[in-house]
């Protein structure tokens, strides 16, 4: 039996993005946490499409690119300084939903070893 990572989920997506603020739009000039959330929400409905195969970083990078150029920047050279943090967003992504993810259990009712 081939167990699967957890299929992205909204809230997950959002922590990332917000975390990242790669705009410094909630640090810097104080916008309300919820600022990032329809770049979450399209980022979201664009992975949800994919198989955890498909779910890497370079995949990735290219939708959020699409979606920062779509609401913030329509300029390569504001999008080359932006880069580095939509890859991070992109990279986490990845890790968490992605090939080499690892399903996530929880351990409930199991007795600790008293050794």
């Amino acid at each position: 039996m081939t167990t699967r990572p957890s299929p992205p989920d909204l809230e997950s997506i959002r922590k990332l993005v917000h975390d990242a603020d790669v705009e410094g739009l909630i640090e810097i000039h104080g916008a309300p946490a919820n600022e990032y959330d329809k770049e979450a929400e399209a980022i979201h409905a664009a992975i949800a499409q994919l198989q955890p195969s498909e779910i890497t970083a370079s995949k990735l990078l290219s939708t959020l690119e699409v979606i920062w150029r779509r609401n913030f920047i329509d300029d390569d050279v504001e999008l080359a300084l932006r880069r580095p943090a939509l890859r991070d967003i992109a990279e986490k992504i990845a890790r968490v939903f992605g090939p080499e993810a690892q399903p996530q259990t929880r351990r409930r009712g199991v007795p600790r070893s008293t050794t």
